[in-house]
C-alpha cells in the first residue's frame, strides 16, 4: 500500500509529529509514504514533480522535534467552484500510485477532504489549528503549544507595562472562536479578555477598565498597570472585524488583525499610556511542546490504522479523552465555540470564575 501525506491551510506546531506518527506506523506494516508538499496544491497541479518526497524512518527522525511543516503548507482548494480540479486530483493520485491520502488541517484543508471522498477519493484526517475550534474533537494539533507561547509572551509584557505603567493590549490568534484567548488570557491573569462570541461596547469597556484601575488604587499599589488580551476576531457591538487587507483566499477568508491597534487608538485619548502587541505568526512558529508531540504522534498512527481498515471519510478526533473516528462531512458544521453563558463574564469581560465542590 502506498499513501500520500499532506498538510494543508496554516502552519501549526504538531504538524511534523504527525507526519512521523503516520511514517512510523506505516513503516510497521511495510507501507510507502510520500509527502505532498504544499498541501492540496501537490495534487491539484498537472506538473508536481517537485511536490513529491519519499518518506521514510530516517528522513522523520527530526520531525518530532520541530514545529511548522516540512511538507510546507498551502491554502489550495481543490474543489473551489470556480475552478474544481477533482480530475486533476484523481489523475496524480493514478499517477503516483496512491492507496489512499491523509491530510492534516483544519476546516478548510478537512472540508475538502470531505468533498474529495463524496467523489471516489479515499482519504482520512488529522485535525490541527491552534484555534481549537473544530466540532466533533475536543482537540487539535496546535492549540497547547500556542498557549505556553500566549503566557510566556504575556509575563514578558507584563515587565514592560509595569514600568511604563501602561495599558496593553495583547492580540492574539482566533477568528471565529476565542479560545486561545480566553484560556491564555486566563493562564496569564489578563485583567480583561475580549473574545469574537461577544460583541462588547466600547463605553462598556472604558468602565471595567477604569473601575479595575481604580480598584487597584485603592488597594495601594503604586505600580499600576493593565494587561488586555484580545481575540483577531472580536469586534464592538454592530461593527466587523477588522482586517489586514481587502483580499480573499481560495476558500472565501480575509485575513484578520490589528483590532488591538484599533481599540488602543480609541482608549488612548481617556487613558494616559496604551501600548499594544499583536503575537501574530508568533504563535504557530514555536517548537511543539509535549501535549502536540504526543498527540500528533497518535494522530498520524491511528489514521494509518483508518487507512489499513479502509475506514474512509473519516477524521481522527478526541472525545473525553479517547481518540474516536469522527465523519469528515462533520469538519463542515459550525465551528465549536466559546459558550458565553457558561465560560465568560459579560459584565467584567474576563473568564467566569466557576466554584465547584471538592471531593471529601
Amino acid at each position: 500500500m502506498k499513501i500520500g501525506v499532506l498538510t494543508g491551510g496554516g502552519d501549526a506546531p504538531g504538524l511534523n509529529p504527525a507526519v512521523a506518527g503516520v511514517v512510523e506506523r506505516a513503516t510497521l506494516y511495510g507501507f510507502e509514504v510520500l509527502g505532498l508538499k504544499r498541501g492540496w496544491e501537490a495534487l491539484s497541479v498537472k506538473e508536481n514533480e517537485g511536490h513529491i518526497v519519499e518518506l521514510g524512518p530516517e528522513i522523520i527522525r527530526e520531525y518530532s522535534r520541530m514545529g511548522g511543516s516540512k511538507l510546507q503548507c498551502s491554502r489550495t482548494n481543490p474543489v473551489s467552484g470556480d475552478n474544481d480540479r477533482t480530475d486533476i486530483v484523481k489523475e496524480n493520485m493514478k499517477k503516483l500510485k496512491l492507496d489512499a491520502i491523509v491530510a492534516i488541517g483544519g476546516e478548510d484543508t478537512l472540508g475538502a477532504a470531505s468533498y474529495l471522498f463524496e467523489r471516489g477519493i479515499p482519504v482520512v484526517g488529522i485535525p490541527k489549528t491552534i484555534d481549537r475550534d473544530l466540532y466533533g474533537t475536543e482537540y487539535s494539533l496546535g492549540y497547547d503549544t500556542a498557549l505556553n507561547v500566549i503566557c510566556e509572551s504575556a509575563q514578558r509584557i507584563a515587565h514592560s507595562a509595569e514600568s511604563h505603567q501602561t495599558i496593553f493590549f495583547l492580540e492574539v490568534m482566533g477568528r471565529h472562536a476565542g479560545w486561545l484567548a480566553l484560556r491564555g488570557g486566563e493562564a496569564a491573569f489578563a485583567d480583561i479578555i475580549l473574545i469574537p462570541e461577544h460583541p462588547f461596547d466600547v463605553g462598556h469597556l472604558k468602565d471595567v477598565l477604569r473601575k479595575k484601575l481604580d480598584d487597584s488604587r485603592e488597594q495601594g499599589f503604586d505600580q499600576i498597570y493593565k494587561m488586555i488580551v484580545v481575540s483577531e476576531g472580536s469586534h464592538i457591538k454592530g461593527e466587523e472585524e477588522v482586517r489586514k487587507d481587502t483580499k480573499l483566499d481560495e476558500f472565501g477568508h480575509y485575513s484578520l488583525g490589528g483590532v488591538g491597534n484599533y481599540l488602543k487608538g480609541l482608549l488612548e485619548h481617556d487613558f494616559r499610556l496604551t501600548r499594544y502587541t499583536a503575537l501574530a505568526y508568533l504563535q504557530r512558529g514555536a517548537p511543539p511542546t509535549q501535549k502536540d508531540r504526543s498527540m500528533g504522534r497518535r494522530f498520524g498512527n491511528n489514521a494509518v490504522e483508518m487507512v489499513k481498515n479502509g475506514d474512509f471519510g473519516f477524521y481522527v478526533g478526541v472525545k473525553r479523552a479517547r481518540l474516536v473516528k469522527v465523519r469528515l462531512p462533520e469538519i463542515r458544521k459550525s465551528p465549536s465555540l466559546v459558550d458565553v453563558e457558561k465560560h465568560y463574564d459579560t459584565e467584567m469581560l474576563n473568564v467566569k470564575q466557576q466554584w465547584t465542590d471538592m471531593a471529601e
